[in-house]
């Protein structure tokens, strides 16, 4: 991966998008229209417990 694209990486890092919304480097628009454009991966969760036993979001219900 090359500098550049570490960078427009780092630009979508959600530990990242409230600075750069402060200091101008990202505009609330453009966030929300990458937001939009990112696909609902809801059905791959997996709920775990605190004993480490895990459970299929079916079985959370």
């Amino acid at each position: 991966m090359s500098l550049s694209d570490a960078n427009n990486n780092l630009k979508w890092d959600v530990r990242l998008t409230e600075r750069n919304l402060n200091m101008g480097e990202l505009k609330k628009e453009d966030l929300q229209k990458h937001l939009d454009q990112l696909p609902d991966l809801a059905s791959n969760v997996e709920t775990f417990t605190m004993d480490g036993k895990t459970t299929s979001v079916e079985e959370a219900h």
